[in-house]
């Protein structure tokens, strides 16, 4: 397969600007990890949640959460907020989902399709020793995982792929924003032990 011009202009530059650490308050990277509160609670509507709120007069830690494609970034926002103060919060995040956490807590919401701030500044996409294709904060050497996609057929990817994207993507590929992240993924699920496998029943 013919790697297209946007992979190998990746896979040739390795530069990247270092910026500023981020300025988030309080806040907690979690990757490829969710909260699962929401799973336990069921998100609700803006409505029913300052009904909720207004009803139970309860005090509570209300919790920010962005949820991006390659893990999520949770903010706990300092102490217990009166029930007027967590209608403002509500009414300041107007298009993000919430729900009450078992524990009481106020979780707010919001899903972005893009990478972290985080993530931009030292994402590299590469492979393990065992042929699995990740998300690396760092060269994968440093062995900082921070999601797997799929385990690919090295053997086709290596006969397919000339030696230099081969051993470029050992060092790791880095991506600095969704495009590129989305490019790289592309390309590589061709080569996707499943699909590879599913390919070899149909010829047969």
């Amino acid at each position: 397969m013919q790697v297209p011009e946007e992979i190998s202009g990746l896979l040739t530059d390795s530069s990247w600007t270092d910026g500023a650490e981020s300025k988030l308050v309080a806040a907690v990277f979690k990757v490829g990890v969710d909260s699962g509160e929401e799973k336990e609670k069921g998100t609700i509507n803006n409505e029913q949640l300052l009904q909720t709120i207004t009803q139970s007069g309860l005090s509570r830690t209300v919790h920010l959460k962005i949820s991006y494609v390659s893990g999520e970034e949770v903010q706990t926002l300092p102490g217990a907020k009166s029930p007027l103060q967590l209608k403002k919060i509500i009414h300041e995040h107007p298009a993000w989902n919430g729900w009450i956490s078992s524990e009481g807590d106020l979780w707010l919401e919001q899903k972005v399709n893009d990478l972290s701030t985080l993530t931009k500044k030292e994402a590299y996409i590469g492979v393990d020793a065992f042929g699995n294709l990740k998300l690396f904060k760092g060269p994968p050497v440093q062995e900082k995982v921070l999601k797997t996609f799929f385990q690919m057929d090295m053997g086709s990817l290596k006969s397919s792929l000339p030696e230099s994207i081969w051993k470029e993507l050992h060092e790791g590929i880095r991506v600095q924003d969704i495009e590129e992240y989305n490019s790289v993924l592309s390309t590589f699920s061709d080569y996707a032990r499943e699909a590879s496998e599913h390919v070899m029943q149909n010829k047969q």
